[in-house]
């Protein structure tokens, strides 16, 4: 049975979607209806519960208006004296306030029930008593209700000597619009329906009324936009369905079909090949693709030469720089090797040196793109300058180097001064720069009899940064006057970095401790590279700039991982405390210095490890790096991400970069003591933001109490700084 067709498979793809799109149309219009419906239920029992609570407190106050009615002095009178009895029913009981809202006329009776002195009034009143008193007597008008009510008058409290009675015409509808205000129900729709001269108690009133919910025209409305509005939703998707169909036919099934049958045309097996059979595939064109590219699968053997020139172009560009273009570090050590290697090469060899002047500065105000287009542009002067025979290397960030071979000082020095031109020549305020960008240039001359990359290489550093001095000359050969006090510094400095990379124990690692917030416990401790150099201790601050000028970060990191090591092993560090190390951006994508670290974490036993990087790692090698980092993850390690606000990017980059943990730096930390109130709420809000995007906030350089108490207040997990203690030696 041979299988479907993509063709039929998407026909029963997109009917199966219709379906599903149609029936789930249908489930919510009859989820709106029945919804419509409920919601017209509760309306209508609220409106009955409304409309008998009014007539319950209508009652109430017709029985209280007949009370003070009969109790008035003036009724008393009347029934004595009837002289002014019209005035008194005409006039002195409205003005008395006895009268309003839907209370519209009083009345006297006499002992016997009949009107007092046979005088109805303006609108009349029954001539007798039509019911006992104490009873009400409801009278149709337009469905709309007339109520009688009548209380007996005694002229004793006891109520034994009866002196009359006093009548009460209420008109009910205008009364519950005088005192009712109504929410749920239609006051204009309140109906009263028992027959004309019914008898009843003022109790009786809610039974006899009847009423409809109040409208309410935009619940409807709404209704019937949600039905409207799914109706023309539906109706686009399968619309949509119905297209996309079409397109998948036209872009997809038909394009296969036609490939399958150009291969299957195609198809003539090399003879003398054997091709092993494969399985069959689930839809029939790519079936078809299977056999076809099985019959040519003995034909691959004639793409090896093709694939020789193009192993030789991805040779060429891995040892080119991505931004740039010229060539990177990696063809620069090559090619010293070779030229080491060269016989031939007894004459002047020369090291050229360059590095762009306050570039970080430039970086930091401009951002990154204008900093790239810096490099860029000084790249392409540079090469310019060269001679046709002279490569010019990118070594890293902002230092470039070039070697010139068969070359004297003078003609070093042109070279040079041409390289100095162009970049001068070049202009940089295309880029928004507005302060000039320079070049500093370091130069060392070697005989090719005695070529030593690491010493030629230090000397053309001494002379670069003698170069950046203020006040020196921007190109500088290397000479051995260069003996001043800070040429001296910096080159004791350099060696003592060499020489802790070739003997670990002369690194020393301090540890400051960092505090779970808000119970004030050490949770682990950062872990701080210090050199020894004789009596003194070289800080970060004199370390890293020169292992990052060397591009050395990846070597000096598993320096520093031996030397935590050795502190565990050691037994320095207490039992259960956690360690968080520091990775450059060299580090986290080389492979040794993972494999050192998850060696490492292999042995760490209970303790807790942080690997701190800073946004620069992630976002150069985002891939590599976040695949290391994965695997650090995996062997129990969490990730920090380091410096977190000193770079341009940290928001940007932040939801992307894998990691556990974000460290504040400390110029944002400062702020909330010494920033304005504008950087305060800033930062106020991106801590609260980080937070609830699941990280935990660790803030650096907590010094006080003050700056402890509002880190707390703001949701930081961990705190580090001079307030909790120093950076250690283990042990101390």
């Amino acid at each position: 049975m041979s299988p479907p067709s993509l063709a039929r498979l998407a026909l029963l793809y997109v009917l199966a979607t219709g379906i599903l799109v149609a029936g789930l149309g249908l489930f919510f219009w009859v989820e709106i209806e029945r919804t419509g419906a409920a919601i017209l239920a509760r309306e209508r029992q609220a409106a009955r519960v409304e409309v008998e609570e009014a007539l319950t407190t209508l009652a109430q106050r017709v029985r209280s208006r007949a009370d003070t009615i009969v109790q008035w002095e003036e009724t008393l009178q009347q029934l004595y004296h009837p002289d002014y009895y019209a005035l008194w029913r005409d006039d002195r009981v409205r003005d008395a306030g006895l009268l309003g809202g839907g209370l519209r006329v009083v009345a006297l009776y006499d002992r016997q029930g009949r009107i007092f002195n046979g005088v109805p009034g303006p609108d009349p009143m029954p001539l007798e008593l039509p019911v006992a008193t104490g009873q009400a007597q409801f009278l149709n008008q337009g469905s709309q209700g007339t109520l009688l009510y009548f209380v007996p008058v005694h002229a004793d409290p006891a109520g034994r000597v009866l002196l009359g009675h006093v009548g009460l015409k209420v008109d009910l509808a205008d009364e519950l619009r005088h005192q009712w205000m109504f929410r749920y129900a239609d006051p204009a729709r309140i109906r009263f329906t028992p027959a004309g001269g019914a008898r009843l108690g003022l109790a009786d009133l809610p039974r006899l009324a009847g009423y409809e919910p109040a409208s309410d025209p935009q619940s409807q409305e709404l209704q019937k936009l949600f039905q409207s509005a799914l109706a023309r939703l539906s109706l686009l998707v399968l619309g949509t369905l119905f297209l996309a169909s079409g397109l998948l036919n036209y872009l997809l099934v038909r394009p296969l079909g036609k490939l399958s049958r150009r291969i299957e045309a195609l198809g003539d097996p090399v003879a003398g090949v054997a091709i092993p059979p494969s399985q069959p595939l689930p839809v029939l064109e790519l079936d078809k693709l299977r056999l076809s590219f099985d019959d040519y699968h003995a034909r691959l053997s004639e793409l090896n030469a093709s694939l020789e020139r193009s192993s030789r172009d991805f040779q060429d560009q891995a040892h080119r720089d991505a931004l740039t273009g010229v060539h990177n570090r990696r063809a620069f050590e090559e090619d010293w090797g070779k030229a080491r290697a060269d016989r031939r090469l007894g004459r002047h060899v020369a090291l050229m040196l360059f590095d762009c002047d306050h570039f970080k500065a430039i970086n930091d105000t401009y951002g990154h793109a204008v900093g790239d287009a810096v490099i860029r542009a000084i790249a392409q002067g540079l090469q310019a300058a060269l001679r046709a025979e002279d490569r010019l290397y990118r070594m890293g960030g902002d230092e470039f180097a070039t070697v010139l071979a068969d070359i004297d000082a003078d003609i070093a020095e042109a070279v040079a001064e041409r390289c100095q031109a162009h970049i001068l020549g070049h202009d940089f305020r295309a880029y928004g720069i507005a302060e000039p960008v320079t070049i500093s240039i370091g130069l060392a001359i070697s005989p090719g009899s005695h070529l030593d990359l690491t010493e030629l290489q230090k000397r053309a550093d001494l002379a670069m940064y003698t170069a950046k001095r203020p006040g020196n000359r921007k190109i500088v050969f290397y000479n051995d006057e260069m003996g001043d006090l800070s040429a001296l510094v910096g080159n004791k400095e350099i060696n003592a970095v060499f020489r802790a990379l070739h003997d670990h124990h002369l690194i020393e690692m301090h540890y400051q401790p960092v505090l779970r917030l808000p119970f004030m416990k050490a949770e682990y401790a950062e872990a701080l590279v210090r050199i020894r150099d004789g009596d003194n201790l070289l800080n970060p601050g004199a370390i890293l700039p020169i292992v990052s000028a060397r591009g050395l970060d990846a070597e000096f990191d598993r320096a520093v991982l031996a030397a935590v090591a050795r502190d565990m092993d050691g037994g320095l560090l207490p039992p259960g405390q956690g360690i968080s190390i520091n990775l450059s951006a060299a580090g986290i994508v080389d492979n040794q210095v993972i494999e050192t670290l998850l060696s490492l974490l292999a042995h760490r036993g209970e303790r807790k490890v942080v690997v701190e990087i800073t946004e620069t790692a992630l976002i150069t090698q985002m891939d590599t790096a976040s695949a290391n980092i994965r695997r650090l993850r995996e062997a129990g390690a969490l990730t920090a991400l380091d410096d977190f606000g000193s770079g341009y990017s940290s928001l940007r980059y932040l939801a992307s970069m894998p990691v556990d943990l974000v460290k504040f730096d400390i110029s944002m930390i400062r702020m909330l003591l010494e920033g304005d109130p504008r950087q305060r709420l800033m930062l106020e809000e991106i801590a609260g933001l980080v937070i609830t995007a699941g990280y935990e906030l660790v803030a650096e350089g907590v010094e006080n109490r003050e700056l402890l108490d509002r880190v707390i207040s703001l949701g930081f997990s961990h705190a580090q700084g001079y307030y909790f203690g120093v950076p250690a030696a283990a042990g101390n």
